[in-house]
């Protein structure tokens, strides 16, 4: 679906419908996840679901979702054991779906008793859309008009995640040279913790990667740099000296680089 950075990964838009705007007291009445599987297979999965409370004629006339149509249909819960299962070390693309779809996911999953699922990454297309200092209007509908994005049927969320999987698709062919780094770049960014967010990914991303580590460490003339999180751009070398505990952590089970790969580097640097 989308090369670059999200190569590898499964990938999947998602997107809700609701009795409303507040995921303490409202409702889901449809899903959808939207994308690709790791080996590139087409994931589809949407469903109405029943709140089991009526749907406001407000919020019917925004999706078309009326209780004749959740009538019959199983409750969130019942669809959760799949989802979680989809969702789990996924890349999840959403239009403002930090702060509303993934808070009624949190809610519905602690209403039901199952734990949140964790996915690789959330890429919420409304920040990237500021981040990124778009022109006009960053509403999902106003975004595709930009990149002529066509919504079939706009507020439905089978739609809405196909369309916010082809936007994001859009910002990465339209601004490439914000896109050179990897995952853990892009997070950074959308979480503000990215120093310069003019760029994703310094030039780090030219130097030849270390077998084994996705790119995360590389080879430069300096030694082995680690190319991601808080330490991005500092080497081996210079860790030893400024913070042991981060080496101990990048070389343990936790660590998303094998523990063999970065034991192997320190000695092999020592000796």
């Amino acid at each position: 679906m989308v090369g670059g950075m999200l190569t590898g990964y499964r990938v999947l838009g998602f997107d809700l419908e609701t009795t409303g705007l507040s995921p303490r007291s409202d409702r889901i009445v449809q899903y959808a996840l939207i994308g690709s599987d790791v080996d590139g297979s087409h994931i589809n999965k949407t469903s109405l679901v029943n709140p089991r409370r009526s749907i406001p004629p407000e919020s019917s006339r925004v999706h078309g979702i009326t209780d004749a149509d959740v009538k019959g249909e199983s409750e969130f819960s019942e669809h959760l054991p799949e989802l979680i299962s989809l969702i789990s070390d996924a890349v999840i693309v959403g239009h403002n779906v930090s702060r509303f779809d993934w808070r009624f996911l949190e809610l519905e999953c602690m209403r039901a008793g199952f734990e949140t699922p964790v996915p690789r990454a959330i890429i919420d297309t409304l920040t990237l859309a500021k981040k990124l200092k778009i022109p006009g209007r960053h509403a999902l509908g106003n975004l595709c008009a930009r990149y002529d994005i066509t919504i079939g049927r706009a507020h439905s969320a089978d739609a809405d995640a196909g369309a916010t999987l082809l936007l994001l698709w859009s910002m990465m062919q339209n601004y490439p040279n914000q896109f050179r780094g990897d995952l853990d770049d892009l997070q950074d960014m959308l979480a503000g913790r990215q120093q310069n967010s003019d760029r994703l990914g310094p030039s780090l991303v030219d130097l030849e990667p270390v077998d084994g580590t996705n790119g995360r460490l590389r080879h430069s003339d300096l030694g082995i740099v680690i190319a991601f999180g808080k330490h991005k751009g500092r080497t081996l070398q210079e860790l030893e000296k400024i913070d042991e505990r981060y080496l101990d952590w990048l070389s343990s089970p936790s660590s998303p680089i094998s523990s063999k790969t970065v034991s192997e580097l320190l000695r092999n640097h020592r000796e």
